[in-house]
């Protein structure tokens, strides 16, 4: 009988540990995209709940952004501002709404001090090569 206790916990979390984990669809380097064209401006989300935005120039790169997120039900997140180069954003958080076109287009809406914003983003691939 307490080899039948000790058996069935194991078994749950041996199939808790085996089932397939929910996919993060948001995981990726993103490109804003403004009139259906390139900006040099990225996000970037990690699997570790880290996200970065940076902005491509002609002499090197900026980083406006640096955070955290963590995925809602019903196509949203809460983005945490850790960094901004918006000082006032610095330690705010925003609730973001986010929907997927195909694999590739990812379109945000959130709202900033009660003005709504919505954006447009192209998931960019990586270029196999050496």
């Amino acid at each position: 009988m307490k080899k039948r206790f000790f058996l069935i916990p194991v078994m749950a979390l041996l199939l808790m540990a085996l089932a397939p984990q929910p996919q993060n669809p948001l995981l990726g380097i993103w490109e804003l995209q403004l009139e259906g064209g390139s900006t040099g401006l990225l996000k970037q989300f990690n699997a570790d709940g880290t996200t970065i935005n940076i902005g491509l120039g002609d002499n090197g790169f900026g980083i406006s952004l640096e955070g955290t997120y963590e995925l809602r039900p019903s196509g949203r997140y809460v983005e945490k501002t850790v960094r901004s180069s918006f000082s006032e954003q610095d330690g705010t958080q925003k609730l973001v709404a986010y929907r997927l076109t195909g694999d590739s287009l990812l379109h945000l809406s959130y709202k900033v001090s009660g003005k709504p914003f919505t954006e447009e983003y192209k998931k960019l691939k990586l270029i196999s090569g050496r």
